[in-house]
């Protein structure tokens, strides 16, 4: 992983690798420690929460990123996922960076159009 790469250009990176289901390289901005919090529940290590990942990527369609903010540790991106059960859904993480990769993911969405489909 490149370090010299700040918390928001990973952020971008990141998520622009989940909407295209790139599993590889989600997981090359991971951290082995992650730890991922979302309204599902939370998840530690980076292979559970590749899997995770790559589970809800099943049924994204497209990302867009409609902002992102960084400083030196952390960042914040907001973005739209496209799904074909859910509609479109807003969504905002808050990623905490350590050497280049991501320690803490903190997912935030209106859980509603999951709710109403189970």
């Amino acid at each position: 992983m490149n370090t010299s790469k700040t918390p928001a250009e990973i952020a971008v990176a990141f998520i622009e690798a989940f909407g295209r289901r790139d599993l590889t390289a989600v997981s090359l901005h991971l951290a082995e420690d992650i730890v991922f919090e979302s309204p599902r529940g939370t998840i530690e290590g980076a292979s559970a929460v590749v899997e995770a990942i790559g589970q809800f990527a099943e049924v994204v369609a497209a990302v867009k990123i409609l902002s992102v903010l960084g400083n030196g540790e952390e960042a914040m991106i907001m973005y739209d996922m496209v799904t074909g059960p859910f509609g479109t859904l807003r969504a905002a993480d808050h990623l905490a960076v350590r050497d280049g990769r991501i320690i803490s993911d903190r997912l935030v969405f209106d859980t509603y159009e999951l709710r109403k489909a189970t």
